[in-house]
């Protein structure tokens, strides 16, 4: 719920990353007012981690040969930049568009025209591809772009936008492109 009331504008991404832990330990029945700490701490831990998906790299280096590509998240800007480098994968994208940096978060369209204007490509030369078809489909639909989903293997939900295409996996999507 934090992070839809997030993406909505309603709540702030400093008060997501409390807020979460401040529910957690209430549920815990433990001191809420440990919260500010144990957010600072995750966010610390979470920002040297470089996790990749599986085939991802070389999803990225075929596709980067023919497209240009771009990252747009609704991470924190330190987050997302740390996990990049950490993942040594900050050189396969042209630009990097969080929504803290954008000031507004997916399913909001504005967030996609930032990625477009960076790219210097027009939306109908665009081809969004996310694993989320409510924030990802949302903003791309809205953005007037193609919207490609990474299905993971659960269900297209009634009332968000549809997929040009379904895909399993990045590598799968470079493989068809």
């Amino acid at each position: 719920m934090l992070w839809e009331r997030y993406s909505l504008g309603l709540i702030s991404g400093a008060r997501v990353a409390v807020e979460r832990f401040r529910e957690l330990l209430s549920e815990l029945g433990q001191d809420r007012r440990r919260a500010p700490a144990l957010a600072r701490a995750y966010l610390a831990a979470l920002s040297g981690r470089g996790d990749v998906l599986p085939g991802a790299r070389r999803a990225l280096a075929l596709l980067g040969r023919r497209f240009l590509l771009a990252i747009v998240t609704n991470g924190y800007e330190r987050v997302q930049r740390s996990r990049l480098r950490a993942a040594r994968l900050t050189a396969r994208f042209d630009a990097i568009v969080t929504s803290e940096s954008a000031g507004f978060a997916k399913p909001d369209p504005r967030i996609v025209d930032v990625a477009l204007l960076a790219l210097g490509v027009p939306r109908h030369e665009a081809l969004y591809v996310g694993d989320d078809p409510r924030t990802d489909g949302g903003a791309a639909s809205a953005a007037g772009v193609a919207f490609v989903w990474i299905d993971r293997g659960g269900p297209l939900e009634r009332g968000v936008a549809r997929p040009r295409r379904r895909v399993r996996s990045l590598l799968e999507l470079a493989e068809r492109l």
